[in-house]
C-alpha cells in the first residue's frame, strides 16, 4: 500500500511538470506571435507612412515639371534637373546664416523660386527627376517596319559595344532574344530565344511577345545577367512607345555616338561636342544644333558611316521621379513613369503631367551610376 502512495506521488508529479512545460511553452509562443504581430504592424506603418512621403515628393516633382514654362528644349541647368540635387551657388560657400537686410518675406519667396529642394522636415527621404529621353528606348527595337528595325538593331548592338558588354556573337545573341521578348510573334528570330526555348527550363515559363514594362522584366530574357543589366541602366529605358528619340541635351557619349549606322571607332568629336554643356552659360543645344550633333556622329566612324535619322531632338516628354524613403531600420522606394506634355501637344492652352505607371518596392535597388552630365548637375 505504501508503495502504491508513492507511485501516485510520482504520476501526479509527472502531470504537475508537464502541465507547467506546456504553459510555458504556450507562453512562449503567445510572445512569439504578439512580437511577430508587433513588428508586422511596425512595418505596415512604415510602408504607409513611407508611401505618404513618396507620393509628397512625387507631388513636388510633378508641380516643378510643369511649371516649367521652355518646353521647347530641356537641359541639365532646368529646375527639374536639380530638383533634390543642391547645388552650392558661387559665393554661398561659408556665408554666414545670421543677420540678412531681407526680410523673411523676401527670404521665402526666393527660396520658393529656387525649386530644387523643399523642406518636408524630414532627413530621410531622398529624391531626384532623370530624363528618359537622354537614354535609349529598348521598346525602339520592337519597330515593325524593317528599315526602322535594321536601324534600331544597330543603335543596341553599337551601345553594347561601347560598354564593352560581350562580344560580336554574344551581342547578336542579346540583340535576338531580347527582340523575340517584345515582337508580337512566338516565331523564333536568327540568334533569337522564344517560349519553346522557356518552357524546357527548370522553371518553365512564356516569352512576354509584347513591349517591355519595366527594366526589371529584363531579368526573364535569356542572356540578361544581373552584370549585364546593370552596365546597361544608366543608359536605356522602357518607355510605352517604339519611336523615341534622343535628347541631346541631357543622353551621354556612349549613347550619341552609337546612332552611327556603322561601326563606333572613335567618340572624340561626340565628346567634344557634347563638352559645350560644361560652359556655365550654357542654355540647352537648341533645334537648329541637331545638325551639328548629326556630323559628329557621322565622324564615329572611321568610314564616315551616316547617322541614324529621326533619332534627334532637344526637348523631352519622358521622365522618372524617383523617391527614397529611410525609416530607421525600414526602406520605401517608389519610382514613378511620368508624360510631359509638350505646348501644343494636346490642343490645350496648359498641356498636363501625368504619371502613367508607378513601382514601389521595400527593397531598394543601389541606384544606378550616373552619367557625365548627371554627376555635373548633382
Amino acid at each position: 500500500m505504501k508503495f502504491s502512495r508513492h507511485k501516485q506521488e510520482g504520476v501526479v508529479l509527472v502531470v504537475v511538470v508537464a502541465a507547467v512545460v506546456m504553459m510555458l511553452t504556450l507562453l512562449a509562443l503567445m510572445v512569439e506571435d504578439q512580437h511577430i504581430l508587433m513588428r508586422k504592424v511596425g512595418n505596415q506603418k512604415a510602408s504607409e507612412q513611407g508611401y505618404q512621403y513618396a507620393q509628397g515628393a512625387t507631388a513636388w516633382a510633378l508641380r516643378v515639371l510643369h511649371e516649367d514654362e521652355n518646353r521647347v528644349v530641356d537641359y541639365m541647368d532646368e529646375d527639374w534637373a536639380k530638383f533634390g540635387r543642391p547645388e552650392t551657388e558661387e559665393g554661398e560657400e561659408g556665408e554666414s546664416e545670421g543677420f540678412s537686410l531681407r526680410d523673411d518675406a523676401q527670404r521665402r519667396e526666393e527660396d520658393e523660386e529656387k525649386q530644387a529642394t523643399i523642406d518636408f522636415g524630414f532627413e530621410g527621404l531622398e529624391y531626384s527627376i532623370d530624363d528618359l529621353q537622354g537614354r535609349y528606348n529598348l521598346n525602339n527595337l520592337g519597330a515593325v517596319e524593317p528599315s526602322l528595325r535594321t536601324n534600331q538593331k544597330r543603335i543596341f548592338i553599337n551601345l553594347l559595344e561601347q560598354l564593352e558588354i560581350g562580344e560580336f556573337d554574344e551581342r547578336e545573341r542579346l540583340y535576338g532574344a531580347l527582340y523575340d521578348w517584345i515582337d508580337e510573334n512566338d516565331l523564333s528570330s536568327p540568334n533569337g530565344f522564344e517560349s519553346n526555348d522557356y518552357n524546357v527550363k527548370d522553371t518553365p515559363y512564356h516569352a512576354a511577345d509584347q513591349k517591355l514594362s519595366s527594366l526589371g522584366e529584363l531579368r526573364f530574357v535569356e542572356g540578361f545577367s544581373n552584370e549585364i543589366i546593370s552596365k546597361l541602366k544608366p543608359y536605356v529605358t522602357v518607355l510605352p512607345v517604339d519611336n523615341a528619340r534622343i535628347n541631346i541635351n541631357t543622353t551621354s557619349p556612349e549613347l550619341l555616338a552609337s546612332l552611327n549606322s556603322g561601326t563606333v571607332t572613335d567618340t572624340g568629336q561626340v565628346q567634344s561636342f557634347l563638352a559645350q554643356r560644361d560652359d556655365p552659360n550654357f542654355l540647352g543645344f537648341q533645334a537648329n544644333q541637331i545638325q551639328q550633333a548629326e556630323n559628329a556622329i557621322i565622324g564615329s566612324s572611321v568610314t564616315g558611316a551616316p547617322f541614324i535619322p529621326n533619332m534627334l531632338q532637344v526637348n523631352s516628354q519622358f521622365f522618372q521621379v524617383n523617391t527614397k524613403v529611410t525609416l530607421g531600420d525600414s526602406e520605401y522606394c517608389m519610382e514613378s513613369l511620368v508624360l510631359r506634355e509638350n505646348a501644343g501637344a494636346s490642343g490645350e492652352s496648359t498641356p498636363k503631367v501625368t504619371v502613367l505607371n508607378r513601382e514601389s518596392s521595400t527593397l531598394c535597388e543601389e541606384p544606378a551610376q550616373a552619367t557625365e552630365n548627371e554627376e555635373e548637375a548633382a
